[in-house]
C-alpha cells in the first residue's frame, strides 16, 4: 500500500504542469502522539550497535531533510566537513504500533520517502497522510552546546514543555548493503546511536539510534565540489527514554 501510494504520487507529479500542483495540506502545531509503544519497541532494528537496554521506547519519527556539508578547496587534498543536518521529523510509531504491516514499513518508508523528497517534493504531505504520517512532531538540526555543534531533536510541535534532547555520537555502523543510496550514487550514511552528554535534556528522552537510512553521503575527497552544499536524505529514529 505505501509503494503503490507513493509510486502514484511520483508518476503524477511528473506529468502535472507547475500550476496544478497543490500546497501542502496545514499542518498541526500541537501533536500528541501514542504513549505506549511497546508492541513497536519488539520491531527496533537491530545491528552490531550498543543495544538500548533498560530504556523505554518513546516515538519512532521519520527525519526528511539534508545533511550538509562544505570544502574549504575543490580538491583532492581534503575530506569534505559538515555543518550538520536538517530534517523535519514525522510521526511514524503511533501509526506502526501495532499494525500488521509494521515490519514491512520499517524496512521500506525511508527509501520510498527519499524517492519522493526527490523526485516529488509537492508531494510528500499528500502521500504521507495517505499512510498515517502526517503529524509533524519536531525537528532535527544542530546547535552550539559549549562551543561543540551538537545534534538536536526537539519535538516542537507538542504541547510545551516539548521533549528534546542534545546528543553525542556514541556509536556507528555502515548502513547494509541494500540501503538506499543518494542521487550522487553514495551509499547510505551510517546508522548512529546518539545519547545525552551535555546541553538540554527535558521531557523524558535522552537516547536516539539513527536508523534505516537512505541517502545523505558525502564524497570521500572535495575534488570539484563546492564550498557547501546540501544532500537530501531519509532516516527512521528511534527516540529512548528511562524507563
Amino acid at each position: 500500500m505505501l509503494f503503490s501510494t507513493i509510486t502514484t504520487a511520483l508518476l503524477f507529479a511528473a506529468s502535472a504542469s507547475p500550476a496544478a500542483a497543490r500546497p501542502p495540506p496545514p499542518r498541526p502545531q500541537q501533536h500528541a502522539p501514542a504513549k505506549n509503544l511497546d508492541k513497536l519497541a519488539s520491531l527496533f532494528p537491530h545491528s552490531n550497535l550498543s543495544a538500548p537496554n533498560d530504556l523505554t521506547l518513546k516515538y519512532v519519527v521519520l527525519g526528511i531533510g539534508t545533511q550538509n556539508y562544505t570544502c574549504e578547496t575543490p580538491d583532492g587534498s581534503m575530506a569534505p566537513g559538515t555543518t550538520g543536518a536538517f530534517a523535519t521529523l514525522y510521526d511514524i510509531g503511533s501509526r506502526l504500533n501495532g499494525s500488521p504491516d509494521a515490519k514491512g514499513m520499517i524496512a521500506s518508508i525511508s527509501s520510498l520517502a527519499l524517492s519522493l523528497y526527490e523526485w516529488a517534493p509537492d508531494y510528500i504531505s499528500t502521500c504521507l497522510q495517505g499512510q498515517g504520517f502526517q503529524d509533524v512532531v519536531g525537528h532535527h538540526f544542530f546547535a552550539n552546546v559549549n562551543g561543540t555543534s551538537t545534534p538536536t531533536f526537539a519535538l516542537d510541535h507538542m504541547v510545551a514543555p516539548y521533549p528534546m534532547t542534545q546528543v553525542a555520537k556514541m556509536g556507528a555502523i555502515d548502513a547494509p548493503a541494500g540501503a538506499t543510496p543518494g542521487t550522487n550514487g553514495l551509499p547510505a550514511v551510517q546508522w548512529l546511536y546518539l545519547q545525552h552528554k551535555a546541553g538540554v535534556s527535558q521531557g523524558g528522552i535522552n537516547t536516539v539510534y539513527r536508523v534505516e537510512t537512505a541517502g545523505g553521503n558525502k564524497p570521500a575527497t572535495c575534488k570539484g565540489m563546492p564550498a557547501s552544499w546540501e544532500v537530501k536524505y531519509a532516516a527512521q529514529y528511534w527516540i529512548f527514554g528511562p524507563k
